[in-house]
């Protein structure tokens, strides 16, 4: 299976981004943190590894790890809708709004379970950064 990751704005408060399936179907937006806006994930084509992770303080959850990223390890597929909700990580949601706080995105709980659903018993994929 392969997946697209089309980048569509860099900012200040994130980068924003569409997933898309091989078909060219719209899963989610995204959003990754915003480093001068520019993101730790590079361009290109990545694996993506089905695991077990932890983020911070909060218990164990299942997800995709996204290998072969120059100088980085642990950028995952979570839940989050801010900037700050991320270090790198692709946060998923259904929608992007804009805030007094910034722009953001939206339900990315139902997103990030959709997401899971979706790849239900897929152990590995390969996603395409452009």
């Amino acid at each position: 299976m392969k997946l697209s990751l089309k980048r569509k704005e860099f900012r200040a408060d994130g980068i924003f981004s569409e997933l898309l399936n091989e078909a060219g179907e719209l899963l989610a937006y995204t959003l990754e943190h915003s480093f001068d806006e520019k993101p730790k994930l590079n361009d290109g084509v990545h694996k993506c590894v089905r695991g077990i992770h932890k983020l911070h303080d909060q218990k164990p959850f299942e997800t995709f790890e996204i290998l072969g990223v120059p100088g980085h390890t642990g950028i995952l597929f979570h839940v989050g809708n801010f900037n700050k909700d991320s270090d790198g990580c692709v946060l998923l949601g259904t929608g992007v709004a804009e805030v007094p706080q910034g722009q953001m995105i939206t339900n990315s709980r139902v997103a990030f379970t959709k997401f899971l659903v979706m790849l239900e018993n897929i152990n590995e994929f390969t996603l395409e950064v452009s």
